[in-house]
């Protein structure tokens, strides 16, 4: 059910097609046909807007306010550890062959672990992700990202997978168990932008306090006309922007009532 109902949040190609058919609905009755043009005006509207970079990525912009990527050891408290919360993996299969790669937002936050693993002291890496409904023919969800660590020079024996997270509060309660069982308590958290706010709470829920290094977005490349020219990466990066203010939100409704 949580999947279905994240899978048609607005932005989302799903939400698209219900909205369409319940403006043709509107549009079949006489009483109801000027409310119907309206309806899917405003939708037309909604699409273009969610679909330019420039604004998908000012609707994300509060969720990142205040957090910076990681530039110095000063700063990281002397963290022992990074954590990395894997975004995605793509999943192919044709008869006995399998093949896994990781999604944009892995690869980027991959990219953002590699450099702050080179600023810092050779640190453990934590990479977290784990299946709703784990297949045996496949490997952890998070292990698409921890092969995209180990083409990036990073001893395997630096890498903790945890493949029992399969949500922001599952990472923070099952991470902060791994990470004192370890003594580590200053560790660097590396996650995309809009999501850090959201796991920074959950960490915080079990008493712990990580460095946030967001790595970069997405729609961060855009440059020039590109920046104002519709895109689907645009549009699938305010889908995942629309999943975190819901999830705020149902964080802050389970906190206060």
């Amino acid at each position: 059910m949580l999947q279905l109902v994240k899978a048609s949040l607005p932005g989302s190609v799903a939400f698209l097609v219900i909205a369409f058919a319940i403006g043709l609905m509107l549009l079949r009755k006489p009483r109801t046909n000027r409310f119907g043009r309206r309806w899917l005006t405003s939708l037309l509207l909604l699409y273009a807007v969610f679909s330019i970079p420039v604004t998908a990525m000012w609707l994300a912009a509060p969720l990142a306010w205040g957090f910076d990527s990681l530039e110095s050891r000063e700063n990281a408290r002397g963290a022992q550890a990074i954590v990395v919360l894997d975004g995605g993996t793509g999943r192919f299969r044709d008869r006995d062959r399998l093949i896994e790669i990781p999604l944009n937002a892995s690869v980027l936050r991959a990219l953002e672990t590699i450099r702050i693993y080179q600023l810092l002291d050779h640190p453990l890496i934590f990479v977290s992700g784990g299946d709703s409904h784990p297949d045996p023919s496949w490997g952890p969800e998070a292990s698409a990202l921890r092969d995209q660590l180990l083409k990036g020079g990073i001893p395997a024996e630096r890498i903790v997978l945890d493949s029992n997270s399969i949500n922001t509060h599952a990472h923070g309660v099952n991470l902060v168990r791994m990470l004192r069982e370890r003594g580590i308590e200053e560790f660097v958290l590396v996650t995309s932008a809009n999501h850090m706010r959201r796991a920074i709470w959950a960490f915080q829920a079990e008493g712990s306090s990580p460095v946030a290094s967001p790595c970069k977005g997405p729609l961060d490349y855009n440059r020039g006309w590109t920046a104002y020219w519709p895109s689907t990466n645009a549009l699938e990066f305010t889908t995942t922007t629309v999943h975190e203010y819901v999830g705020i939100m149902y964080y802050f409704v389970l906190q206060y009532f």
